[in-house]
């Protein structure tokens, strides 16, 4: 027998996420438009469901106080900002490479490059903490509610997440 899935806040903050413009949260991948519209579409159909259940919008006009609003989008801005010096590359092969090469120095640069993941990890799930807390006091008595994967698929919501394998071919 199969453990049931819930779906609470945290799902919620990440479905909000993963709906940002510029694709830097929730597994976009670079240069993959068929894949990362489908994840979009993911996302957005998540966020449309559990939206719903909570009986919420996670919108200025959505949220009754209007000054914890401004600290969840502080807190958004804040975590799609993350970023690492290897960001903006879409193979890094050569990188490791010479880096391998070139003996303690390349060692130090992939130690710090290790540490700025890290460190960008726990800051990210800081932020996660954050916006669930904000979201629990938007939600007020209905924060500790959840929901079964049946009851968004009651709505419409597909619970599949696009798998980039579907959508990348090796020619």
């Amino acid at each position: 027998m199969s453990e049931q899935r819930w779906y609470g806040r945290r799902e919620l903050v990440e479905a909000y996420l993963g709906c940002r413009d510029g694709e830097r949260y929730g597994g976009y991948r670079r240069e993959a438009g068929a894949f990362n519209a489908a994840l979009r579409a993911h996302h957005q159909g998540m966020l449309d469901g559990l939206e719903r259940l909570f009986e919420v919008r996670l919108t200025p006009e959505g949220i009754p106080d209007p000054v914890l609003h401004m600290l969840f989008r502080s807190t958004v801005e804040s975590v799609l900002a993350l970023t690492d010096p290897w960001s903006g590359f879409l193979e890094a092969g050569l990188l490791h490479l010479r880096l391998d090469r070139a003996g303690e120095a390349g060692t130090k640069v992939m130690a710090a490059s290790d540490r700025i993941w890290s460190r960008n990890n726990e800051s990210r799930e800081d932020h996660l903490i954050i916006l669930e807390e904000l979201v629990g006091l938007f939600l007020g008595d209905r924060a500790h509610h959840a929901f079964t994967a049946d009851e968004l698929r009651a709505l419409g919501v597909d619970l599949q997440r696009p798998r980039p394998v579907d959508y990348f071919t090796s020619d």
